[in-house]
């Protein structure tokens, strides 16, 4: 029996709150989140201590989850290398899956094809290494090599043709706006290239659909 499939947006690091939602506000059992990005890891050690409040309701309630990045997390906790993973976090999390960019997963039965990053319109307000890494962005593997056809494609960015319009904001440099078009581009691209029933992307913080 394929388990329930829930997508969600950016938690920005408050992962115990979303366990508390999923288990007593919604009462979901046998449930996978895919969270689609900016979880917020790599800021602090919040995570060792979140994790520790919510271990025992993902256990009862047979919650999974799992979170792609997002262009405010670490990229380096994003990779296939366990023993890595377990070097930067300083102890493993089981029921925490840090998916790797461009792979094919198999979650609540879907086959989910991976696309992390995205930039942030807010550059020049933060400070790398603390709050923004140089990897944020969008890597763009070649469309040779892309699946043909998967059942979800999940990203933090957005196709250039969904919502909502790319515009530039007074802050952000024309340089990092080139980039963040660059990768809208790319996705679109993937979009018209790898066939799929559904695409998922966080990012824009607002609900949108189409």
């Amino acid at each position: 029996m394929n388990r329930r499939l829930v997508f969600v947006g950016d938690i920005h690091g408050e992962f115990r709150e979303m366990i508390w939602k999923a288990t007593q506000q919604y009462e979901l059992r046998g449930a996978d989140l895919v969270v689609l990005g900016d979880f917020g890891v790599g800021f602090d050690g919040k995570l060792k201590y979140d994790y520790g409040r919510a271990e025992k309701k993902m256990k009862e309630f047979d919650i999974e989850v799992y979170t792609i990045r997002g262009n405010h997390d670490d990229p380096d906790f994003f990779k296939d290398d366990d023993s890595e993973m377990s070097t930067l976090l300083g102890e493993t999390y089981p029921k925490i899956h840090f998916l790797a960019d461009h792979r094919v997963y198999k979650i609540g039965g879907k086959d989910i094809y991976t696309i992390g990053g995205g930039g942030s319109t807010d550059i020049k307000f933060r400070t790398p290494g603390k709050d923004w890494w140089g990897g944020e962005y969008i890597v763009e593997k070649p469309i040779k090599d892309l699946p043909g056809r998967v059942d979800i494609v999940i990203s933090h960015e957005a196709p250039l043709t969904f919502e909502p319009v790319i515009s530039r904001f007074d802050e952000t440099p024309e340089e990092q706006y080139e980039k963040i078009l660059a990768g809208r581009k790319y996705l679109e691209t993937v979009l018209k290239e790898v066939r799929c029933e559904g695409w998922y992307y966080g990012h824009y913080h607002q609900h949108y659909s189409g």
